[in-house]
This record gives structure tokens, C-alpha cells and sequence, in this order.
């Protein structure tokens, strides 16, 4: 590593106490030890410095070092969980989303049948609470919203085409099952909406005319956009700007905008990190994290100068 371009002290200093938060802290509900966590950012700082012949700007290594924490954590947790069979190691205790971690292992154990673990058993009753929380604040009807549940809560085991895995198979550790699937269900329900919204715009789908004029989504397409022209367009919610917008952006954008900006329910580092998200711009996982990052960036750019043209034309 070129000493001439070393980072100053300060600068190492708060960037070894970001990477230790995150080493123990990697994910909402799992807490490393401090000796771990010390242990760990030690071992991912000399691999940055041995990595280097000349230091990458502060943003770049301080990118990799926060990843690295988060990665090397987390896997550090699921094997230790599996040699020591015990799904509660390391499992914070203030964490009180639900009673007890289900055994990963066996929710990704799959037979001949698929994933027919009787583990799967324990998943819905701590699953149903966060999904019908999220489609009853879409404005899903509770017939509606089971449906939506049902059919997210099938695709964690539905194995995809292009490599055969299914979603449930990406996580490491059983935590990051809550945000996995709470980002699968918002978009199941952005699906949902926009359905409904074709069909509205199809004459006679209704079912009545208590349909078009009572029904909150029926009654929004004789809104006159003309009866309040001097709204402010930062008060506008994501669901009305997705009816405006719905179809200026491809399903990509919406999935960044809304993952981003909306649920928050990843980081830039996260989504530099997910296979489908690098396939679809374009990116291969041996990319730099610094071209990985800029392409993210100029994809998301580019969806928000275009629904701000949607929005003020």
C-alpha cells in the first residue's frame, strides 16, 4: 500500500468504529460479542491494507470495510449456529419481534417435494403480523390482503428459473427472513395496485356502481388533477405518485425507488451485492464496488428525473 496516500489517523479511527458497530450489529437482531466484533474488524482491516498497493479514495475503502463487517458476520454467526446446532447463538435478546429463531438449516433443506421441513410450520405465525401490516397500509382489503400474503408467502420457496434457488436460500442468517419478505410482499402489493388500476381504466370491470363512486381506489379516477393545481409535489405519498407515474418507469426502477427511498429496506452496499439487481444493469459480481455503486447511482438518478417530468407535466 502506497504510504505517501495513507488515511490519516482520525480517519481510520471513525472508520474503525463504524466497521465494529456493524460487525456486531450485521442485521436487526443479531449481536456479536465485542471480543468478535474487535476480532473481526481487525482481520477485515489488514485484509483491505494487504489488498491494496495504492490506497482507494476514503469513500471506496470505507465501503468495502462496512461490506466486508456485514458479510464476514454473518456467515461467521450462520456457521457457528450450524456446528453448534443452537439457531439462538448470537441472537439478541433484546429483540422481541418474535419468541425464537427458527432453525435456517432445516428451512432450506430441500427434498425431493421441495422444502418440506416441519420447521416451515413455525414460519407463518411470524411471518403474517409484518405482511399484513405492510398490505393493510397499502390499502389492501383483508380478503385482498391474504391472498397477497398467501402468494408471497409461497414464492420464499419457489425456486427460480434462471438458477433454481428460491428466495428463502438467499438469506444467511434467520433474521434478514423479516426483511426479505417484507420486501417481497410491498412489491406483491405494488403488483396488486397496479392491476387494479388497469382494470379500472378498462369500461365495465367493476363490479358496481358502489365500486366506481364509494371504494377509495374506484373513486380516484374521477378526481379532477385540476382541483388542487398548486399542490406541493413533496406531499404527494408513493402510492399516489406510483398511480400517476405508474407506467414511466420499468419494474427495475420501481424496485430501486422503492427499496431506496421508500421502505428503505436496504442499503447501496446491500443492493450492490444482489445478484439479480447486478444481472439487470448490466454488472458482474467481480466488478469494483466503486462501479457497481456509480452504475446504481445513474440508474436511480435517471428514475427520479423521470417521474419528476411525469409529475410536473
Amino acid at each position: 500500500m502506497n504510504r505517501a496516500g495513507e488515511p490519516d489517523t482520525e480517519f481510520f479511527e471513525i472508520l474503525w468504529r463504524a466497521t465494529f458497530r456493524r460487525a456486531k450489529r450485521p442485521v436487526e437482531g443479531v449481536l456479536l460479542s465485542d471480543e468478535a466484533a474487535t476480532n473481526l474488524a481487525g482481520k477485515i482491516f489488514e485484509n483491505l491494507l494487504d489488498r491494496y498497493r495504492q490506497r482507494p479514495t476514503d469513500a471506496e475503502f470505507s465501503a468495502e470495510a462496512m461490506e466486508g463487517a456485514h458479510d464476514h458476520a454473518r456467515h461467521n454467526v450462520s456457521a457457528d449456529r450450524t456446528s453448534q446446532s443452537d439457531p439462538q447463538l448470537c441472537h439478541d435478546p433484546s429483540d422481541t419481534r418474535y419468541e425464537k429463531n427458527l432453525d435456517l438449516d432445516r428451512l432450506k433443506k430441500k427434498g425431493r417435494e421441495g422444502f418440506s421441513d416441519r420447521e416451515w410450520n413455525g414460519l407463518d405465525p411470524i411471518l403474517r403480523p409484518f405482511g399484513f401490516h405492510t398490505l393493510l397500509r397499502k390499502g389492501l382489503g383483508n380478503h385482498d390482503a391474504e391472498d397477497v400474503y398467501l402468494e408471497t408467502f409461497a414464492e420464499l420457496a419457489r425456486e427460480r428459473a434462471k438458477d433454481g434457488t428460491a428466495p428463502i436460500e438467499s438469506i444467511v442468517v434467520f433474521e434478514e427472513v423479516i426483511p426479505l419478505f417484507s420486501k417481497m410482499v410491498q412489491f406483491r402489493a405494488i403488483d396488486w395496485r397496479r392491476k387494479q388500476s388497469s382494470l379500472k381504466n378498462q369500461p365495465n370491470t367493476q363490479s358496481s356502481y358502489e365500486d366506481l363512486t364509494e371504494r377509495e381506489d374506484g373513486a380516484m379516477q374521477f378526481e379532477d388533477k385540476s382541483s388542487n393545481p398548486d399542490r406541493d409535489l413533496g406531499q404527494l405519498s408513493f402510492d399516489e405518485i406510483y398511480r400517476q407515474c405508474g407506467e414511466t418507469l420499468n419494474e427495475m426502477e420501481w424496485h430501486l425507488v422503492f427499496t431506496v427511498y421508500v421502505s428503505q429496506s436496504a442499503t447501496m452496499g446491500e443492493l450492490c451485492a444482489d445478484e439479480d439487481i447486478l444481472l439487470k444493469l448490466g454488472l458482474e459480481t467481480n466488478h469494483s464496488i466503486s462501479k457497481k455503486r456509480r452504475i446504481l447511482n445513474e440508474a436511480l438518478e435517471g428514475a427520479l428525473e423521470k417521474l419528476q417530468k411525469c409529475l410536473i407535466t
